[in-house]
C-alpha cells in the first residue's frame, strides 16, 4: 500500500476514533471559563468553598452532556484583592482566552474584575457580591445571579419587623436598633439598606451607627461600651470572617446583653468558620443566606426538587456536610450560566445577553430555591431570588424563617443570659 494512502487510512481512523470518543463522552471538546476566587489572604476560607461549589456543580454539568456540547473545564486564579482580581482578569482573557468569567465571592473584588473584562468586552458573570452598585455603570457585559445589598438589607428589616417584634411583645416602631458594619460596599450596601427601610417604612428607633475596617479592627471595646449604654433589642452586624467572631467574644466578655442579632451573607456570621471558632457559644446568631437544614424541599417546583436534591447530595458526597452559603451561591450561579449558554448556543455577548433577557422562571425552579428574571441591567430580580433567615443552633447554622419553607423554628427569642443559650 503506498505510504500517501496509509497515511489517508491512519488519519481517517484517528478522525472517526476521536469523534466516536466524544459521541461516548456526549461532548466535542472543552469550553473553558475563568474562574476568580480570593484563594489567599483574609477571606480565603470562602473563597475555597465558592470554589468548591463550582466544582460540584461543573462536575453535575458534565455529567449531562457539559455546555453547548462541550465538556466544561476551568481557568482558575487567585485574587485576595481588587489589585489582583483585575489583573488575574486580564491574564486570563488574554493569556488562557476565556470568553466568560465567574467568580468572585466578594463584593471588594467584583468591581475591579468586571471592569477588566468589559475592557475586553468579554462577559462577566458575578454570583456572590452583592455591592448596589455592581449594576449601576451602564456596563453591557455584566451579570449577576446574586440578591443585591439592597435585597438583603430589605430581607433583613422584613425579619426583624415581622418576626423578631411580635415574640419581643413590641411593635416595630418601639424597637431599638444598633447598626454595626464593616466599611467595604458590601458593609455599606446591606446596612444603608437596612437602614433606610427600617427608618422609613416602620419606623424603628435608630440608636447607634458604626463603622469599621475590617482589615484593621482588633478591638470593640468601645464601640460594645458605647451600645450598652444605648441599650438596644437589635444588633444589625454585618462582618467577614475575622472581625465577626472577635465582636461576640467581647461582646460576651464585656456582657453586652441584647434580644437579638441579624446579619446577611456566607461571610461573617453566616460562614461556617463562625460556628468552628465559637462552636456552642455561636447559638442565636441569626444570618440571612441560601437555605440550610430544615428547608422543605417540598416547597419547591417538582424541576427546582430534582436540581436541588441532587446538588445536596453531591456535595454531601464531596464534603461529608450540608452545603454551605459559599457552595450554593456559587453552585446556583453556574447552573444558571449552563441554562444560559444552553439556550444561547453562544459566548457572543449580545447572542449571551439576548438569551439572559429571555429567562423568566418562577421562585422554586433551580438550585436554592432560585427564579430567573433578569433586568436589563443585568441584575436577577432581587424577588426571584428567595432568601432565608438561618439561626446557628448547637453548631449548625439550620433554616427558620420563612417559617413556611423549613421544619424548624427559631429560638432564643428574646437571647438570654450568655450561659442561659443552650
Amino acid at each position: 500500500m503506498p505510504l500517501r494512502v496509509v497515511a489517508t487510512v491512519t488519519l481517517a481512523f484517528v478522525l472517526v476514533a476521536g469523534a466516536l470518543l466524544d459521541t461516548v463522552h456526549g461532548q466535542a471538546g472543552e469550553y473553558k471559563i475563568g474562574v476568580l476566587e480570593p484563594l489567599t489572604g483574609p477571606l480565603a476560607g470562602e473563597g475555597k468553598r465558592h470554589l468548591e461549589g463550582y466544582e460540584i456543580v461543573r462536575d453535575m454539568i458534565n455529567e449531562r452532556g457539559g455546555v453547548m456540547g462541550k465538556k466544561l473545564v476551568f481557568a482558575v486564579a487567585d485574587a485576595p484583592d481588587p489589585t489582583a482580581a483585575a489583573s488575574e482578569a486580564n491574564r486570563l482573557i488574554t493569556r488562557e482566552g476565556v470568553r466568560i468569567i465567574t467568580g468572585t465571592f466578594s463584593s471588594r473584588l467584583c468591581g475591579a474584575a468586571s471592569e477588566a473584562a468589559a475592557r475586553h468586552n468579554v462577559i462577566y458573570w458575578e454570583t456572590s457580591c452583592v455591592d448596589p452598585r455592581f449594576n449601576k455603570r451602564g456596563l453591557t457585559n455584566v451579570f449577576r445571579t446574586e440578591i443585591d445589598g439592597t435585597g438583603f438589607g430589605w430581607y433583613n428589616v422584613e425579619f426583624i419587623a415581622k418576626h423578631l417584634a411580635p415574640r419581643f411583645n413590641l411593635k416595630p416602631n418601639q424597637l431599638k436598633i444598633a447598626f454595626l458594619s464593616e466599611d467595604s460596599s458590601y458593609g455599606q450596601g446591606v446596612t444603608e439598606s437596612a437602614r433606610q427601610r427600617a427608618k422609613q417604612e416602620f419606623g424603628m428607633q435608630e440608636v447607634a451607627m458604626e463603622y469599621y475596617s475590617f482589615t484593621s479592627i482588633n478591638d470593640f471595646t468601645p464601640i460594645i461600651a458605647k451600645f450598652k449604654q444605648l441599650n438596644p433589642d437589635v444588633v444589625h452586624h454585618i462582618g467577614y470572617t475575622n472581625d465577626a467572631p472577635l465582636f461576640w467574644r467581647q461582646a460576651r466578655e464585656q456582657n453586652f446583653l441584647f434580644k437579638a442579632l441579624v446579619h446577611a451573607g456566607a461571610t461573617g456570621y453566616g460562614s461556617s468558620d463562625f460556628g468552628r471558632a465559637l462552636g456552642n457559644d455561636a447559638n442565636g446568631v441569626f444570618a440571612l443566606l441560601e437555605p440550610g437544614p430544615g428547608f422543605r424541599l417540598e416547597a419547591l417546583r417538582p424541576e427546582g426538587q430534582r436540581i436541588e436534591r441532587e446538588f445536596r447530595e453531591a456535595v454531601q458526597k464531596r464534603t461529608g456536610s450540608y452545603p454551605f452559603g459559599a457552595h450554593q451561591l456559587a453552585g446556583g450561579g453556574l447552573w444558571l450560566l449552563k441554562v444560559v449558554l444552553d439556550k444561547a448556543k453562544s459566548d457572543d455577548l449580545d447572542k449571551f445577553r439576548d438569551a439572559v433577557m429571555s429567562l423568566d422562571l418562577p421562585v422554586g425552579s433551580v438550585i436554592n430555591g432560585w427564579g430567573v428574571k433578569f433586568a436589563e441591567n443585568g441584575q436577577n430580580a432581587n424577588e426571584r431570588v428567595q432568601h432565608y433567615m438561618l439561626q446557628w443552633q448547637n453548631g449548625q447554622l439550620v433554616t427558620v424563617w420563612p417559617e413556611e419553607f423549613t421544619t424548624n423554628r427559631a429560638k432564643w427569642i428574646p437571647l438570654g443570659a450568655w450561659d442561659q443559650r443552650k
